[in-house]
């Protein structure tokens, strides 16, 4: 999150998450979609006084789009096929086929970086410059890093645009929750993100006010489409329709969230398509379905298969997160109702997106998605790819995934990807549960934060300002 304060991109998301200018004033892309062009920001200088120029703009896509950087962003920016420098404050991407979620992915974590401190040497090796002195172009800049502690940053002098009304920003590690609460409380923090378990810690608290914003985030339980159980799109319909999501919104969310029809977020406004109904909870229905599908219910209540093996399986999620616990407990006893066993297994975060996530060895987990503020998931649910973990395939999704990417027009985008949630819930990829919506916790001396996630408000940080006692 620091670095969204030091390293602004070409352009950042304004309030609707759209891409608006940045350190680029303007742009402008050819009619095949294959070229833009962006004019720079004149007067731009690092924080160590180096003037900013389209050189450090091609330097950083060239470190993203080369594979031995090893570079996270690289997969993000696949389809630039190389960057030009026009003149010092003006630079053309060529891309290889149109993009049209490239503008909303160069204003989400593509800050550009000092070519004049970086060249020369892979970025993985600079360590002093990654760790204790970064340089960029934002707001503010660091003054010190406390290793595990905390990193506090101060006003930029220099800053092209808004002057920061802020002096200084301090970012503290602060782990446990209970602690940042009390720390909140205290005056000590001024903005914290909380979990719903949370909110009764904070809510009536002197000084203290709650909000809530949505977030491009989908929740859901991936079954894991390679295992037999659940290979047909009837049975993962079923299971859908076995979980009461609406409780778990109004239980374990307190209502912080919103319920969902595919896997585009409602922060998504623009795509969402709003006029198809959710899959409904319907145990009856679902039952139904699964006896069709060759899955019926004993006089023990055990729902079995032909071969008379019992429907179970394992349900992973990670370790210490309230809500996610309490969602997996409320997804067993409804699964339970039906006859599906459904066991937990809670595992520390890393150990479960190495172990078992990436290579599929996984039965159901419960997760999540965060995802650039652009309805295209094609890195997440096209056949074959990377995030697509749970490997669902579907040739017609794969179709307007495709064409959703490539499309420019708007109305024709947003036709695309209605159909795509169209068929999500005919077909689901994933059992999406709900669309958090991000609870922020702030101290009410704290002024002009945007009603954004954090991540895309720190975008705005110079607008931040401390209300006088």
């Amino acid at each position: 999150m620091v670095n969204k304060v030091l390293f602004p991109g070409l352009v950042r998301p304004d309030e609707a998450l759209r891409p608006i200018p940045d350190l680029a004033l303007s742009w402008t892309t050819s009619d095949d979609g294959l070229r833009t062009t962006f004019k720079l920001r004149p007067g731009v200088t690092w924080h160590d006084g180096t003037p900013f120029t389209a050189a450090d703009v091609k330097f950083t896509f060239d470190q993203i789009l080369d594979l031995k950087s090893g570079s996270r962003l690289r997969s993000d920016f696949a389809a630039v096929d190389g960057v030009d420098v026009d003149d010092s404050l003006t630079v053309t991407f060529r891309l290889k086929a149109p993009f049209a979620p490239f503008l909303t992915l160069l204003g989400y974590n593509a800050g550009i970086l000092p070519k004049h401190l970086l060249q020369g040497a892979p970025l993985a090796d600079a360590t002093d410059f990654n760790r204790k002195h970064p340089v960029g172009t934002g707001p503010f800049m660091v003054q010190d890093v406390s290793p595990g502690a905390s990193i506090t940053l101060v006003r930029n002098p220099r800053y092209y645009g808004t002057p920061p009304r802020l002096d200084r920003i301090v970012f503290k590690v602060v782990p446990d929750v209970n602690a940042q609460v009390a720390q909140l409380r205290a005056g000590e923090l001024d903005l914290i993100t909380i979990e719903p378990a949370n909110l009764a810690s904070v809510q009536g608290v002197p000084g203290v006010e709650v909000q809530q914003v949505p977030v491009v985030q989908h929740y859901y339980v991936g079954l894991n489409v390679a295992r037999a159980h659940f290979r047909s799109p009837a049975v993962r319909r079923a299971l859908a329709m076995a979980i009461n999501r609406e409780a778990i919104i109004k239980g374990v969310l307190r209502g912080y969230g919103d319920p969902a029809v595919g896997t585009i977020p409602v922060a998504l406004r623009d795509f969402v398509a709003d006029s198809l109904l959710p899959i409904p909870y319907n145990p009856d229905s679902a039952l139904a379905m699964l006896a069709a599908a060759g899955w019926r219910r004993g006089a023990d209540g055990v729902l079995r298969n032909a071969a008379g093996a019992p429907f179970r399986f394992e349900l992973l999620l990670d370790k210490g997160n309230p809500t996610r616990e309490q969602t997996a407990l409320a997804i067993q006893q409804d699964l339970r109702k039906l006859g599906v066993d459904a066991s937990l297994r809670t595992m520390e975060f890393a150990a479960l997106v190495r172990d078992r996530i990436l290579p599929g060895n996984f039965d159901a987990v419960l997760t999540w998605w965060t995802t650039p503020p652009d309805p295209d998931q094609y890195a997440f649910y096209h056949t074959g790819q990377d995030n697509n973990n749970v490997h669902w395939s579907n040739p017609v999704a794969d179709s307007l995934l495709a064409l959703g990417r490539a499309t420019r027009d708007l109305p024709r985008r947003q036709a695309i990807y209605r159909a795509f949630q169209a068929l999500e819930l005919e077909d689901p990829p994933v059992i999406v549960l709900f669309f958090p919506r991000e609870i922020q916790a702030v101290s009410s001396r704290l002024q002009g934060l945007p009603l954004l996630g954090i991540r895309d408000a720190l975008r705005h940080s110079e607008r931040f300002a401390m209300r006088a006692p």
